[in-house]
């Protein structure tokens, strides 16, 4: 482990657990995974992971750092917003619900935290951005058609596919920039569509890692708007017209009809983080 941290998840404060002021050694107890399940013959059934409860304990070098967690950890719980545990860039929904003392003097102590996981898994984001098509794509590159129109076609998009991990299907968050009216991509065999206007300066975010997971609109002057109404939802997972659907593993070609830019994060899932 390189670097863990605990993210609050009321005003985004980070407290850092592997550094100069804190430091939690190999953090075995949140590195484990554990799957729920019922015992069948001779097979398993309701494979679920669930949230769990570990312990992680830290030596706190700066007894102000142990404070800081403590009130960012009190207030996440007390006021239900989840903060986000992170290790070496993989991360997971989490709450400290309990602090032991084992060891204390005056400029150190040591801790045993009891820490909830929320999510069942660890999560990596991976961003790629798409760009609208446009005459001057391509260092101003354009196809001079020998007709006589009243505009030339753009240089084709330079990406126009995303490669999902190779171990499972991963979740997708767009953010749709406008101007665009009604915006639509397909992936996988999936349209993820929003009937709305995004006006110029704001944008759409499809987030299928919210809870409750939420299609938001944000205008140009901050203002958001929920537009979850207006997401199409088909008939559910898998149906080919569902908002929240996961792409599977491998590479996707990416269609839209290139009028409008935007971003596509897919995310890594692992039942615990990384070990190399």
């Amino acid at each position: 482990m390189h670097r863990l941290s605990y993210i609050s998840g009321t005003g985004a404060a980070e407290v850092c657990l592997d550094c100069r002021s804190a430091l939690a050694g190999t953090a075995e107890g949140v590195r484990g995974r554990e799957w729920g399940y019922s015992i069948g013959y001779r097979s398993i059934a309701a494979a679920t992971r669930a949230a769990r409860e570990c312990s992680l304990s830290v030596t706190f070098l700066d007894l102000a750092v142990a404070d800081e967690l403590r009130r960012l950890a009190d207030r996440d719980v007390s006021r239900a917003t989840p903060g986000t545990l992170t290790i070496d860039g993989w991360a997971q929904r989490a709450y400290v619900t309990k602090a032991e003392p084992s060891s204390i003097s005056r400029d150190h102590a040591a801790i045993c935290l009891t820490v909830v996981l929320l999510d069942g898994v660890w999560r990596k984001g991976h961003t790629v951005s798409f760009e609208p098509l446009t005459a001057t794509q391509g260092d101003g590159d354009s196809l001079d058609l020998p007709y006589d129109l009243p505009h030339d076609l753009g240089a084709p998009s330079a990406r126009s596919y995303i490669d999902v991990g190779e171990w499972g299907a991963a979740p997708l968050k767009l953010t749709i920039y406008g101007p665009c009216t009604n915006p639509a991509v397909r992936i996988d065999g999936n349209w993820y569509r929003v009937d709305a206007t995004v006006p110029d300066g704001g944008y759409l975010v499809v987030d299928p890692l919210a809870v409750p997971r939420s299609v938001t609109l944000v205008n140009a002057d901050g203002s958001t708007v929920d537009a979850f109404p207006k997401a199409h939802r088909g008939d559910g997972l898998g149906s080919g017209e569902y908002i929240f659907q996961p792409a599977s593993a491998g590479t996707h070609e990416v269609y839209w009809d290139k009028s409008f830019g935007f971003d596509l994060t897919w995310y890594e899932e692992e039942g615990e983080p990384p070990w190399s």
